[in-house]
């Protein structure tokens, strides 16, 4: 699948307002691609031109919340207890302002702040959000 342009301004202000900041952040777009990342993304190797879905198992996310975000053209968050990393992770899918397609995607490591509701019981209580990152 061929990764859609966007315009250089876009570029440019998405890296202004996210290269500093200290999570991985992606501009995606409807279909999943990847179009652009922030610094942390790129550090941690997430690869620009590709399905985000496919940084995890090939499929999309259970708690995936872009469509309803973009369908609603409001943020949407869920926080929750990622098994594979073993953290709680707070994560948001904020669609762009005048862009119907285009989302930004990040979650947040807030094990440190997380209340010990939020971590599964000793018989292993599954969880139900699985990041992309």
């Amino acid at each position: 699948m061929q990764a859609t342009e966007i315009s250089n301004e876009l570029r440019q202000n998405f890296h202004i307002n996210w290269d500093n900041f200290p999570f991985p952040v992606m501009l995606i777009q409807k279909d999943r691609m990847i179009l652009a990342i922030n610094k942390t993304a790129q550090e941690m190797g997430v690869p620009e031109g590709t399905q985000c879905f496919n940084l995890a198992d090939g499929s999309v996310c259970k708690g995936c919340q872009a469509e309803q975000a973009l369908k609603e053209q409001s943020t949407k968050r869920k926080v929750g207890y990622h098994a594979p990393l073993k953290k709680v992770i707070d994560a948001y899918w904020v669609p762009l302002a005048g862009q119907d397609n285009l989302y930004l995607h990040f979650n947040i490591d807030i094990t440190e702040y997380a209340s010990e509701r939020q971590f599964p019981q000793i018989k292993g209580n599954n969880a139900d959000l699985k990041s992309s990152v």
